[in-house]
């Protein structure tokens, strides 16, 4: 399709996902992460990546956590056409400290909750207020990956699914959200939690 493409998070297991299947699509894409790899720029350094001539881009997928909501919005205000937030299902739901006691992950702290739940009002924020740009959140459910028995049965227990996400499980939604076939859908939140927060 062509589409000039712009991930935050291009270095981390969901960003190297999403950029291959944009890429598959025949998109260009551009990623920025706390890496300096070729062609990523660095996350933490808005004197970096803000002075880039990335120019415009078709679509702005958020796979990381920016220092500031003033450089958030720098990024999203480059969009064109649409802005794909990745919050979790945190940003929605409280966890249950029951999956995690005794296993080798630590518990959801409180900063990546109110992080991710703010992401999801700023999604809104950005769907009233830069329109005609689209804007969506993806939230994900817990992403296997290399977790302990313990904690992928406890988990599991609660997914009526019953299985963990893999990348290619978020992919697909956020695909979607950026094709022509959401072009009507904006400021909403896709919970892709395998049924988790339909409990």
């Amino acid at each position: 399709m062509g589409r000039s493409v712009l991930i935050t998070g291009s270095a981390g297991h969901l960003g190297i996902a999403l950029r291959e299947a944009f890429e598959a699509n025949g998109d260009f894409v551009t990623g920025i992460d706390l890496e300096n790899a070729e062609e990523i720029c660095d996350l933490d350094d808005p004197d970096d990546w803000l002075m880039r001539d990335f120019g415009k881009h078709d679509i702005i997928i958020c796979n990381a956590k920016l220092k500031n909501w003033e450089a958030h919005y720098e990024i999203s205000a480059l969009a064109t056409s649409c802005i794909c937030n990745i919050s979790s299902i945190y940003g929605v739901l409280g966890s249950d400290p029951k999956i995690y006691e005794g296993t080798e992950v630590e518990p959801t702290p409180a900063w990546y909750a109110a992080s991710k739940g703010a992401l999801i009002a700023l999604t809104r924020w950005q769907a009233t207020n830069l329109a005609p740009v689209r804007s969506n959140a993806v939230c994900p459910g817990g992403i296997f990956r290399d977790h302990s028995d313990k904690f992928r049965e406890r988990y599991e227990a609660r997914v009526p699914l019953r299985r963990m996400a893999t990348e290619d499980d978020i992919v697909g939604p956020v695909l979607f959200l950026c094709s022509n076939a959401a072009r009507y859908i904006t400021g909403q939140v896709l919970m892709v939690d395998g049924g988790y927060s339909a409990l």
